[in-house]
């Protein structure tokens, strides 16, 4: 497949933001090959799914810690409580993110909060996973294995929880050497073994922007790789690529919901817009292509 073939096969299953800008940046990448390719991405909802196939909603990584067995029925209920309070203001069309943003830091302590309570141990963490089910994007398996054969770092930057990322990756062979994992972590008490706090800073949707790669291990894998390929689900994940010097960044965004609300918001600010819960086909194909 050659980059007309590509970008035919884009435009006629996903959507486009500006034909000649994307197919400019689509063929830097090719002409430039894997060694000057890195990836920024999203975890909840976009290496996994909004809906499973049961069209339940997913657990994100916060709701998968949650769902333990062993944790107490009143956590439960507090926790569901302010996913009922606080979820539809992340959806809603018609907040901006400025709006949104003191909300989300207050969701995000109030959820750390109550997980702390919890007293949940390292070896918690594993079981916990084992019994929350969730559903990665389909297509996610080639893209990651693509990427370690030849060596394209993969950054999963997450208003989640890195250990919970860290174990759901690893329960379907998906954490590779290749990856490094920026999110928020859970500290443990050196004596208890229990978490007694979440390390700072708080990452949440809309302050990946003020987070500095620099400061990661991650960068220097990358410093000399000047072509970005960024998966997102919310236009607040665009900002993963402030951090980092790069020559062009291939926007994809995976429009989940509200498709037809959102659509030209998204498409205003990503170069491809995947919606309704779709595949990562894309940029399968991309990397197919680049071979």
């Amino acid at each position: 497949m050659n980059l007309e073939e590509l970008f035919s096969k884009i435009s006629a299953t996903h959507h486009i933001k500006t034909g000649e800008t994307t197919k400019r940046k689509l063929e830097k990448i090719l002409n430039d090959g894997f060694q000057n390719l890195h990836f920024l991405c999203d975890f909840d909802r976009t290496m996994t799914h909004l809906h499973t196939q049961n069209n339940e909603i997913n657990p994100s990584s916060h709701g998968i810690l949650s769902s333990g067995s062993s944790l107490k029925e009143d956590f439960k209920t507090k926790v569901n409580q302010l996913y009922q309070k606080y979820f539809p203001i992340e959806m809603d069309p018609n907040l901006t993110d400025d709006e949104k943003t003191p909300l989300m830091v207050e969701w995000w302590e109030k959820a750390h909060r109550l997980l702390i309570d919890q007293h949940i141990s390292r070896n918690d963490i594993a079981q916990i996973v084992s019994e929350t089910p969730v559903e990665v994007r389909s297509g996610l398996d080639k893209v990651i294995t693509k990427c370690e054969e030849h060596n394209i770092p993969f950054l999963v930057f997450s208003a989640g929880i890195t250990n919970v990322i860290e174990e759901v990756l690893r329960s379907k062979n998906l954490l590779r050497s290749n990856m490094h994992i920026v999110s928020n972590q859970m500290g443990f008490n050196p004596l208890t073994g229990i978490c007694d706090h979440f390390k700072p800073p708080l990452i949440h949707i809309f302050n990946k922007s003020e987070f500095m790669l620099e400061k990661t291990p991650y960068y220097f894998t990358i410093s000399e790789r000047k072509n970005v390929i960024l998966l997102g689900d919310s236009i607040g994940d665009l900002e993963m690529s402030s951090g980092v010097k790069h020559d062009i960044c291939l926007n994809i965004g995976f429009l989940n919901d509200h498709v037809e609300e959102l659509l030209d918001k998204y498409l205003n600010a990503f170069d491809i817009v995947v919606v309704h819960d779709g595949p990562i086909d894309v940029v399968s194909w991309i990397l197919e292509t680049i071979s």
